[in-house]
């Protein structure tokens, strides 16, 4: 790794922690140089965060547009709960919920106005492959027809809360069988075949 990369993931980490409060002396520390030397790679700590954030909008939707390509092959039920479980695994990893999280209490306009441009541009894409996904699970039966699209909204504010649950319990025991039994949930809620009934076949 070369050392402008490493500076890019310490500031990473640093971000995470202490959001843009975070020092050019610290990162210095953190990647083993004196403090005028990090200038020989970046102009300051602004282009650094610049960098730093720009990388991880890219990296989590090159990983999600991988999932979301398997998931659409899937039903319904497996595409969702696959890309449920994608959101566990990646933010429950290496800092990125605290990332993602401290992301929009940056202090530069300027760059929180192109953050949040990227991310909503990108979602609004996803959104609406997932909502083509919804709409099959409808359209084969395998959701109820009376379901409407605000169940899809609750879909998603599921996931969020899940999250803020790992962020505020990060050492709570057996989250991956919470987040489970909470999308199982969810699915028996909308689904057109209910366990009961299954199990009377």
């Amino acid at each position: 790794m070369d050392k402008k990369q490493e500076i890019i993931e310490a500031a990473f980490e640093l971000f995470s922690v202490k959001g843009d409060h975070l020092s050019v002396a610290e990162l210095a520390r953190a990647v083993g140089i004196k403090t005028p030397s990090l200038y020989s790679h970046f102009e300051g700590k602004d282009q650094i965060m610049e960098i730093m954030i720009r990388q991880e909008i890219q990296r989590y939707y090159e990983c999600l547009e991988q999932e979301i390509l398997l998931a659409e092959k899937l039903s319904c039920k497996e595409a969702m709960q696959r890309l449920f479980d994608f959101a566990m695994e990646y933010f429950g990893e290496n800092k990125r919920l605290r990332f993602w999280r401290t992301m929009p209490l940056i202090s530069n306009e300027e760059h929180k106005s192109i953050f949040r441009d990227l991310i909503v541009d990108q979602d609004n894409q996803y959104m609406q492959r997932i909502k083509r996904c919804f709409q099959k699970g409808i359209d084969n039966g395998e959701i109820r027809a009376d379901v409407s699209e605000s169940a899809l909204n609750l879909y998603f504010t599921m996931i969020q809360g899940v999250l803020d649950m790992m962020l505020l319990h990060p050492k709570k025991p057996n989250k991956n069988g919470f987040a489970s039994k909470m999308f199982e949930a969810y699915w028996k809620g909308i689904s057109a075949v209910s366990t009961e009934r299954k199990g009377g076949q």
